[in-house]
């Protein structure tokens, strides 16, 4: 959205330089929006938000028993492990595995 809006911005800005109005020169918004959305398109994310679309992307294309093992995996595990095996997930119960170098307790210890 912020790109939208910083294009949005130049277009208006360099309109209103050239001291011409709007009806003479007009800006064309769906190719601003359509040269936004490619450029978005074509960004790679990195770190947590890539990590995040990829998690997304498996979810959102996955069928109902890869959905079910992600999601029991995720809330039995405290957000540890994320697996997509239903079967090997739903015969029991997800044990929490904290990151190396780090110790797992309950909010309440």
């Amino acid at each position: 959205m912020q790109w939208y809006q910083r294009r949005v911005r130049e277009a208006v800005v360099s309109t209103q330089s050239t001291g011409t109005s709007n009806r003479r020169n007009p800006v064309d918004w769906d190719k601003v929006e359509a040269e936004v959305v490619k450029e978005d398109a074509e960004d790679k994310k990195e770190g947590d938000q890539a990590m995040n679309e990829l998690f997304q992307k498996i979810y959102a294309d996955g069928n109902d028993d890869t959905r079910r093992a992600m999601i029991k995996s995720f809330q039995e595990s405290g957000g540890t492990v994320l697996s997509t095996n239903w079967d090997d997930i739903g015969k029991k119960q997800t044990e929490v595995k904290p990151p190396d170098g780090m110790e797992y307790k309950k909010w309440n210890e």
